[in-house]
């Protein structure tokens, strides 16, 4: 990887076709054109409540790779959604419109900073066990009015190394006390046996 890198920097390639290699912040002095395909794609159908600041930071980083030297840069997004928020910050170079987007929607749905979240990932190498598994443990859900209990639905990353991940997501108000009703809860659900593994992490920083 180095040496790629080291002749990438050198100019001894025209093109490069990447993912990482281009958002992570080398300095490519050469580099005047960057696209970016399907530039959308991390803000369809996804259920992770950072999607947005995501696909934000991954398109500034990558487009921002483009004129950092002598050339003038010039950055093209692929996109079915050019009249997104985020898209429309991204082509108008307007961090501060996104930020004051991405602000409105977290107080509208309750989200950190605004709320508070916990993931729950049930995991098993059968695919309906770990299903049925999931639901069992949403049943044993205490009740409460200021609490949701989202899911179980597949999780992003429904497989990791040949194990099926579903996933629960639990969304409370800032003044309640997460830890002790998830503590209530876990000690409600049946005894976890066998091949079924259970991850519990609140206010998750990744929800895939």
């Amino acid at each position: 990887m180095r040496e790629i890198i080291a002749k990438i920097e050198a100019g001894e390639a025209d093109i490069i076709i990447g993912t990482q290699i281009v958002a992570k912040g080398h300095h490519f002095p050469d580099l005047a054109t960057v696209g970016i395909v399907d530039g959308d794609l991390g803000l369809v159908g996804n259920a992770d409540p950072r999607a947005g600041e995501r696909s934000f930071q991954l398109m500034h980083q990558v487009t921002g790779r483009a004129g950092r030297a002598m050339v003038r840069g010039r950055g093209f997004v692929q996109t079915h959604q050019a009249d997104h928020p985020v898209m429309q910050a991204i082509v108008n170079g307007d961090r501060d419109a996104f930020v004051e987007y991405e602000i409105r929607q977290r107080q509208i749905g309750f989200l950190p900073p605004y709320g508070r979240l916990a993931g729950l990932v049930i995991s098993a190498r059968d695919k309906e066990l770990a299903e049925l598994f999931a639901r069992d443990v949403v049943r044993h859900a205490p009740q409460s009015e200021k609490i949701s209990v989202l899911g179980p639905a597949e999780a992003p990353l429904a497989v990791v190394r040949g194990r099926h991940r579903w996933r629960l997501l639990v969304k409370a108000p800032r003044e309640i006390d997460m830890q002790s009703y998830l503590r209530e809860w876990l000690s409600q659900i049946p005894a976890i046996k066998g091949d079924i593994r259970l991850n519990v992490d609140v206010d998750p920083y990744n929800f895939l």
